[in-house]
């Protein structure tokens, strides 16, 4: 007893008798074949200079980016040190100078800044209600025989000293 499912599916499949599977090779000349030695060899020497030059980019990046972090670090100490110079006490004509930490050394000159005229001016500078001091900072860092420098200069106004 067959329902009519199964031999709707029997109908519809082809009727094979006595297959045989036969395996079919190819001949020898044209089989395929694997990488040869040279072509392994070539391949890892391309690679392995890939690798190197990778390596060296990436190192110099690094070296790029440690030397960016140091002149940053640089800056950042001499803004605070710009930004307190003459506050709380007068500035003076003169140089100074000092570290912050272990590595970084700075060393500050301050001048009288006169302002160049040209040709004839109404106002007497002698009597401008502010004068002007040049603040020249050297910030060094590193090694003393490879150290790096960045140099920082700024102006700032001051009201004449009574006293002078």
């Amino acid at each position: 007893m067959n329902s009519p499912g199964v031999d709707a599916v029997r109908s519809a499949m082809p009727i094979v008798r006595n297959a045989v599977v036969l395996s079919r090779r190819r001949p020898a000349s044209r089989r395929v074949r694997g990488f040869t030695l040279i072509e392994i060899i070539v391949s890892f020497a391309i690679l392995a200079l890939g690798l190197g030059l990778a390596m060296q980019i990436a190192t110099g990046a690094m070296r790029n980016a440690k030397r960016a972090a140091e002149r940053t670090e640089a800056a950042l100490y001499a803004k605070s040190l710009l930004d307190s110079a003459g506050v709380g006490e007068r500035l003076e004509e003169g140089e100074s100078s000092g570290d912050f930490g272990d590595d970084y050394r700075w060393t500050l000159s301050v001048t009288k800044h006169e302002i160049e005229q040209e040709g004839p001016s109404p106002i007497d500078p002698s009597m401008s209600p502010v004068q002007l001091y040049r603040l020249e900072l050297r910030v060094e860092w590193g090694e003393r025989k490879q150290a790096q420098e960045a140099r920082f200069v700024t102006l700032r106004a001051l009201t004449p000293d009574p006293n002078g």
